[in-house]
C-alpha cells in the first residue's frame, strides 16, 4: 500500500481507540494536557503506520529518518522482519521497557501505544495486498488476503473508503466526546429528533 492509504490506516486505528485511550489512560488530566496527549497520540500512530516502510529506500519514513534506514536497509528486505509479528512484539516489548522505565510516564505511553496501533494498521493494510507479508519472519512464508495491487485502482478505491471512514469515526468522537461533557447521551438525542 502507499503511504497515503497506510496513513489513513493509522488515523483509523488511532480513532477507533482514542475513546478507550481517553477513559482509561488520560481522563484526570486537565483539557490542555489531554489535547496534547490526544495529539501526540495520533502523530505516534501516524509515524507507527509507516515505520515498517524503514526497510525500504524510496519510502517516505526512510528519506525522514536515514540514520535509520542505514540500518534497516542492509538487514531487511522489503516487507519481511519489520511486517512480521515478531517486530511488532519487539517493538511493544521496547515501550513497555521504557515505560516502566520512566515510572509509568503519560507521554510515554501516548507515544509507545500509538505506535504500535499504527505499526499493527500497517501490517493489515500489506495483508491484503498481492506481495503480501512475512507475518511469520524469520520463517520466509509470504502471507496475503486479497491480491489487491499496491498503486492500483482497488486500493485507490480502498483509500477513499478508509477516508469516508476517518470522517464518520472523527463525527462519532466529537459526538461522543460532546455527550460526555455535556452529561447526556447526544447520540440517543439525535436519532430521537429524526
Amino acid at each position: 500500500m502507499t503511504k497515503e492509504t497506510h496513513s489513513s490506516g493509522g488515523l483509523i486505528i488511532a480513532l477507533l481507540a482514542l475513546n478507550v485511550f481517553l477513559t482509561k489512560f488520560i481522563s484526570s488530566y486537565s483539557l490542555i494536557y489531554k489535547i496534547f496527549l490526544i495529539l501526540l497520540f495520533f502523530h505516534s500512530s501516524y509515524i507507527g503506520a509507516l515505520f515498517p516502510d524503514i526497510d525500504m529506500k524510496s519510502s517516505y519514513i526512510s528519506k525522514r529518518y536515514p540514520f535509520l534506514a542505514k540500518h534497516f536497509g542492509k538487514k531487511c528486505r522489503h516487507r519481511g522482519f519489520t511486517h512480521s509479528f515478531l517486530a511488532v512484539l519487539l517493538f511493544s516489548f521496547f515501550f513497555e521497557v521504557i515505560y516502566m522505565i520512566s515510572n509509568q510516564n503519560i507521554i510515554v505511553l501516548s507515544i509507545g501505544l500509538g505506535f504500535v496501533l499504527g505499526y499493527a494498521s500497517h501490517m493489515v493494510l500489506d495483508f491484503l495486498t498481492s506481495e503480501g507479508i512475512e507475518f511469520f519472519n524469520p520463517i520466509r512464508i509470504n502471507i496475503h488476503i486479497l491480491p489487491i495491487k499496491t498503486g492500483g485502482t482497488s486500493e485507490k478505491y480502498i483509500n477513499k473508503f478508509l477516508r469516508l471512514m476517518i470522517v464518520l469515526l472523527c463525527l462519532y468522537n466529537i459526538l461522543l466526546i460532546a455527550g460526555d461533557y455535556y452529561k447526556f447521551d447526544i447520540i440517543t438525542y439525535i436519532l430521537n429528533i429524526f
